[in-house]
């Protein structure tokens, strides 16, 4: 292998001196951009949920407007005309409502008549027991229809649906009339029906009674208050105490609180990770100690100088690095990485004893400041005693590696035990609470 492929500079090494440094806006925001997002997202949240809209959109396809549909309003169409003055002109084109025809406007008022008979009963079984109020619609949208309520005893219910039962004490028979209408009032179709009604008496628990007692009792306070700001409502009932609260509104608040609370989560998740890595980067240094060892002292015993070794070694690693580098097989070694920087700096002239020692810091496990302090040494002491000192540190290595390899297995074993613990009580919950069940 040749010396020189080592010494050639990086093809980009001129392009790289003259790049910018980026700016502090960009490096915080890099830092920060999953807090910001976080943050940003739980205020736009917010302000959505506060006060968003969809915006309705017309439909115009070619020379065909659309009509709303029965009992709409007119629509209105911004078109531009192309032809019409010679050029381009903008016109408000109005499309009125689809309108019913006789025989559409019969079969309608039949359907509307279907629908109301259920939809009106509200909490009701049936028209022929009403004790709660009725659902009376001014209109049903689904038909176009308009429709106008008329009670034959308005004592007992009134045009609005509401059953005044409190004080009956004999089912009552009245008739509800309604006269349905197409359109919005200018439609010329009608007609006019009437639904048999037997209002039954209300049924009423003590503490509903209790309830509407003094409700009562608040409408004629309410009526003797009336010219003064306010109501006050009484601090006793028939010999009860009483206080008040009003139910709190809706608050969207905890979205822009969420967006806050992702921020800090992501913050401490940036940090885990970073402890991650870096107790991934200890386990590797130390799996990737004996080989490198071991290879220094296969080169040194086979007449190799330290520096030469070191570059073999390194040369070795970027071929690998380089051969593998689309399979995925191969990835990068964090210690070959700084073995690799460091022989860039003997490449370009630096101490080298310097850069043993400034390796070894990099690297921050004192088996690699150990080497570098013997690679140092090597330089008073001589070869012979470099391969036998290697040798030892080889035996010691391999047997470290051993350990971990050791510990490794037993944590990934203790980790099991979770998922274990968990599958031995839904067994044990399977068991139990067939049997629980059968003395029951």
């Amino acid at each position: 292998m040749s010396i020189g492929k080592f010494c050639r500079p990086p093809e980009n090494s001129r392009t790289v001196k003259k790049n910018k440094r980026p700016g502090r806006l960009f490096l915080f925001l890099k830092k920060w951009k999953y807090q910001l997002v976080c943050v940003s997202a739980g205020f736009l949240l917010f302000f959505l949920a506060q006060c968003f809209a969809a915006p309705s959109s017309d439909l115009i396809n070619s020379n065909y407007l659309k009509r709303s549909g029965y009992g709409k309003h007119t629509e209105t169409y911004d078109i531009t005309v192309d032809g019409l003055t010679g050029g381009k002109q903008k016109l408000s084109i109005p499309v009125s409502a689809r309108k019913y025809s006789d025989d559409e406007a019969d079969r309608a008022f039949d359907a509307c008549m279907d629908y109301l008979s259920v939809q009106i009963l509200g909490n009701n079984l049936s028209l022929d027991e009403v004790s709660e109020n009725l659902s009376l619609p001014s209109g049903i949208s689904k038909y176009g229809m308009r429709a106008e309520w008329t009670s034959s005893d308005i004592n007992l219910l009134d045009s609005f649906g509401t059953v005044k039962n409190a004080d009956l004490e004999v089912p009552a028979e009245i008739t509800l009339k309604v006269h349905l209408s197409d359109g919005t009032g200018e439609g010329k179709h009608s007609a006019d029906y009437e639904l048999p009604v037997r209002i039954i008496p209300l049924n009423m628990s003590e503490k509903e009674k209790q309830t509407r007692s003094f409700l009562s009792y608040l409408k004629k306070q309410d009526n003797a208050q009336n010219t003064k700001e306010g109501l006050l409502l009484p601090s006793e009932f028939e010999g009860k105490s009483l206080t008040y609260s009003q139910a709190a509104k809706e608050n969207y608040s905890i979205l822009w609180i969420l967006g806050i609370v992702c921020a800090v989560l992501f913050y401490f998740r940036e940090i885990l990770d970073r402890k991650k890595a870096g107790e991934k980067r200890k386990q590797q240094l130390l799996l990737d100690y004996p080989e490198i060892v071991s290879k220094l002292m296969v080169f040194i015993g086979a007449g190799m100088t330290i520096r030469l070794a070191w570059g073999s070694i390194v040369g070795d690693y970027e071929a690998a690095l380089e051969k593998y580098k689309n399979s995925g097989i191969a990835g990068k070694r964090y210690a070959y990485e700084e073995m690799s920087r460091a022989y860039g700096q003997l490449k370009t002239g630096v101490n080298e004893g310097k850069v043993y020692r400034d390796f070894g810091r990099s690297c921050g496990l004192k088996q690699y400041m150990k080497l570098a302090g013997l690679l140092e040494q090597n330089r008073k002491t001589g070869i012979a005693d470099i391969r036998n000192i290697l040798n030892t540190e080889t035996a010691a290595a391999w047997e470290e590696r051993k350990n971990i390899a050791r510990r490794t297995g037993e944590e990934a074993s203790t980790r099991l035990l979770g998922p274990l613990f968990i599958m031995l009580m839904i067994v044990m919950v399977m068991i139990i609470v067939p049997a629980m069940m059968s003395f029951t």
